[in-house]
């Protein structure tokens, strides 16, 4: 996918995460419990790199230190949902913020118990969380992302493909439930 199309999607799925005219619950959906995006049962299988996901959280917020941001707290729902994620995207050897079976983070969200408003996805490919970060960093949607204010909490997941490549994803939230 382009960097420009994956900007894209990645601001849309947090804007869609915001507003709902339908009456919803207390985590804004109204209809019935999800079932589990297709990536969360990854989850039970590949485990992923827990060091590598917690140096991603640690690069987040030395990142976000240093720039005069307040540190992200370690949730581990999101960290369910980036792991499965980052395992669903080394399984296919895609970069993506969709899932396999299409869904978004606010689906996984949703499947995990997590509120849905303002929660948001990044993802990356590479072995090191501060290139990835870096990258990030360089392009304006993702930038606003890794430093924006109204994240509280941090999910990190890295996963080792069959190519041999790390695939990482990070989920921020603010659990405004």
């Amino acid at each position: 996918m382009p960097l420009r199309q994956l900007f894209a999607a990645t601001g849309l799925i947090a804007l869609s995460a915001c507003g709902s005219t339908m009456p919803t619950g207390l985590d804004g959906y109204a209809g019935p419990p999800p079932e589990p995006p297709a990536e969360q049962a990854l989850a039970a299988t590949c485990t992923g790199d827990a060091a590598l996901g917690q140096q991603m959280t640690d690069v987040m917020n030395a990142t976000r230190s240093n720039q005069g941001k307040t540190v992200l707290a370690p949730e581990a729902r999101l960290d369910e949902i980036a792991v499965s994620h980052a395992c669903d995207m080394a399984q296919r050897g895609r970069l993506d913020v969709a899932g396999s079976n299409g869904s978004n983070v606010v689906d996984r969200a949703r499947a995990v118990g997590y509120p849905t408003c303002g929660v948001v996805q990044l993802v990356g490919r590479g072995t090191s969380p501060s290139a990835v970060v870096g990258t990030w960093l360089a392009q304006p949607p993702q930038r606003e992302q890794v430093l924006g204010q109204l994240s509280y909490q941090i999910g990190s997941g890295a996963v080792r493909g069959p190519n041999g490549q790390v695939y990482h994803s990070v989920v921020l939230g603010n659990n405004c439930s």
